[in-house]
């Protein structure tokens, strides 16, 4: 009985012995991926027996890619990461677990968030009940005559405290008390060019109708802003308005209940 030993198509055996033997496979020659190592055993009489033994041959440097999957169906541009890694004969070496800066997984990203919102929706709802406690055992203010001095485009006390309270209900979960905002979660309003420009407009259209998908300084913010025009009254966004642009160090002319009216009416005209 005689023994030969192929790879893939070949033609010419490798080794041919009687069995028992041995064989050192050099796969130098053979290029990285899948072979086949193909056994005939034959016996005088001309029975032939094949077996047929699948594997992989991985010599030159492994490649680790994420931002594309086998079959994965894409459209226009995607963005690859892609490594590369030396090995030597030898090694017992996965690209998959080399260390390749990976980006974030998506459910990741997202699970931040979540829990970011809980935990600003928490900090939110301690502070109104703890707010409402010191209310409730504040003694009533006494009430003091007018003064004779006004500040310019200074709004009235009733209304900066409606403004402040406002945005405490309303804005500070993502925005903070500071008005900061979250680095890379929620855009800060401190400083901000359209709640300290000089014409309010598009500051007045943002809390009436929303905003999503615009870039603030070079950054997208995957979080949309909610739209408040069907919860605020036109006084209720004034006074909001009116307090982010005045606190935190702004300065910038106010907005008027009549003006809010005339944005809202352009927001819903046809």
């Amino acid at each position: 009985m005689r023994v030969r030993l192929f790879v893939d198509d070949e033609s010419s055996p490798r080794s041919e012995f009687e069995p028992p033997g041995t064989f050192n496979l050099d796969t130098h020659d053979l290029a990285d991926g899948p072979h086949t190592l193909i056994v005939q055993a034959g016996e005088d009489d001309g029975t032939v027996g094949v077996e047929r033994i699948p594997f992989t041959v991985r010599n030159g440097p492994g490649i680790a890619l994420f931002g594309l999957r086998e079959g994965e169906t894409v459209r226009g541009r995607i963005s690859l990461l892609v490594n590369a890694f030396e090995s030597r004969v030898g090694d017992d070496f996965e690209p998959a677990r080399a260390e390749t800066p990976a980006p974030i997984p998506t459910w990741a990203f997202v699970l931040s968030l979540v829990v970011a919102a809980w935990a600003m929706y928490y900090v939110v709802s301690e502070y109104r009940g703890h707010a409402e406690e010191i209310a409730a055992a504040a003694p009533l203010p006494v009430a003091t005559p007018p003064s004779t001095t006004t500040t310019p485009d200074a709004a009235p006390p009733a209304s900066a405290a409606l403004g402040e309270q406002i945005y405490g209900n309303y804005c500070s979960a993502c925005h903070q008390l500071t008005g900061e905002g979250l680095p890379g979660v929620f855009p800060p309003l401190k400083g901000d060019p359209v709640v300290t420009a000089s014409d309010p407009s598009e500051h007045v259209r943002i809390i009436l109708n929303g905003l999503l998908g615009k870039e603030i300084d070079d950054f997208a913010y995957a979080s949309p802003m909610p739209a408040f025009g069907s919860q605020l009254s036109d006084a209720e966004i004034e006074a909001v308005v009116n307090h982010e642009r005045r606190a935190w160090g702004n300065a910038a002319p106010s907005v008027t209940a009549e003006d809010v009216a005339r944005l809202r009416t352009q927001a819903t005209a046809p």
